[in-house]
């Protein structure tokens, strides 16, 4: 059983890898709300894919889609803390990596147990 999960993932990965640059180059995505919070941290603001079916496999919904908001563990000087992923870099090159390089099946990954 665990094999065919891992099969799942890597298909919905590579399947991620093909359709969700086309989405981000749309900047295909919209404003929502947190609905995994670790922590203790309250709800926040975080995007979404415009198109439900998209949220089903490729969602974030602890960071988001975008990128914008996610929080990733710093280094250096920031070490131990949270801090924005690439602040301040183009929102497609943005997206671009937290969704097609970083997060590519994480509704997936969440829902397998991962």
């Amino acid at each position: 059983m665990i094999v065919l999960k891992y099969i799942v993932y890597f298909s919905a990965q590579l399947l991620g890898f093909i359709v969700l640059p086309w989405f981000c180059l749309a900047q295909a995505w919209e404003p929502c709300e947190s609905t995994i919070n670790p922590f203790g941290r309250e709800p926040r603001t975080i995007s979404r894919w415009k198109y439900a079916s998209l949220n089903t496999l490729f969602g974030n919904f602890e960071d988001g889609v975008s990128g914008a908001e996610a929080l990733i563990w710093g280094g250096g000087a920031d070490a131990g803390k949270r801090v924005l992923y690439m602040p301040g870099r183009n929102p497609i090159w943005r997206a671009m990596c937290w969704s097609v390089g970083r997060n590519r099946a994480n509704a997936v990954e969440r829902y397998l147990g991962l």
